[in-house]
């Protein structure tokens, strides 16, 4: 059953069906559709640097329309379902979102359907500032903690699961400290855009050279998003 996230006294899920009109799906249609047609045409590193690029844009143009934000949360909520159960996700993970951005959405919706200890964090102050605001709105802010940091540095042996947002810079660095200092059991949840074959781009096979890939999910409705589970690689003594 799903907690009921009030702002005052509108009812967010109110909201979010009413802004899910005819006029958004078809939109959302449009947009994906023409992220698959200039993926055919174009590299596909430089398509992931120009979506990754769009990700970002969105967000703080949403951040300062709040009647969009619960669109937003739509948008990922098939997402976060999919990572949910390719993560086995439970109430009992500690979950740190790397480049949780101004709206923590991921955050949000595992805090809604499941209920996990979730710390988000980001290098920006003005989205940590913005983030922080959200969640006081929709009194979720006891529920979820924001901090102002950076990846590169950030403690992370504590933590079960490590989400890591499509669009941060130094991605890779992030990832390779992340694979150093992981704890053994935990597991990445990293999103990315693939290649329009649905395979690793070029840039992301360093990939497997420092994780163990478990999954790959693509995510159709939102062009060449994809989510990929990662584990901690063991060295074999032998």
């Amino acid at each position: 059953m799903k907690k009921c996230l009030t702002v005052d006294y509108i009812n967010i899920y109110k909201i979010r069906e009413i802004l899910m009109s005819e006029k958004m799906k078809i939109m959302i249609r449009i947009i994906n559709f023409i992220i698959v047609r200039i993926g055919i045409k174009f590299d596909a590193y430089k398509l992931k640097k120009l979506i990754d690029f769009g990700f970002i844009i969105t967000e703080k143009i949403i951040s300062n329309l709040k009647n969009l934000i619960p669109f937003y949360l739509d948008f990922y909520e098939e997402i976060v379902n999919s990572e949910v159960d390719l993560a086995d996700i439970s109430k009992n993970d500690h979950v740190l979102h790397i480049g949780c951005g101004s709206i923590p959405a991921t955050s949000i919706l595992l805090e809604e359907k499941i209920g996990p200890q979730i710390t988000g964090v980001d290098n920006n102050l003005p989205s940590i500032n913005q983030a922080l605001k959200l969640l006081t709105m929709i009194k979720l802010s006891d529920k979820i903690k924001i901090l102002y940091g950076d990846a590169l540095n950030f403690p992370i042996e504590e933590y079960d699961l490590i989400i890591v947002s499509q669009g941060i810079k130094r991605y890779d660095r992030v990832l390779e400290n992340i694979s150093k200092s992981m704890k053994k059991n935990a597991k990445v949840i990293f999103r990315t855009s693939s290649d329009i074959n649905g395979k690793l781009t070029v840039n992301d096979r360093f990939i497997e050279k420092i994780f163990s890939i478990k999954g790959i999910i693509p995510h159709r409705k939102n062009g060449l998003l994809i989510t990929i589970l990662l584990q901690k690689k063991l060295i074999s003594n032998f």
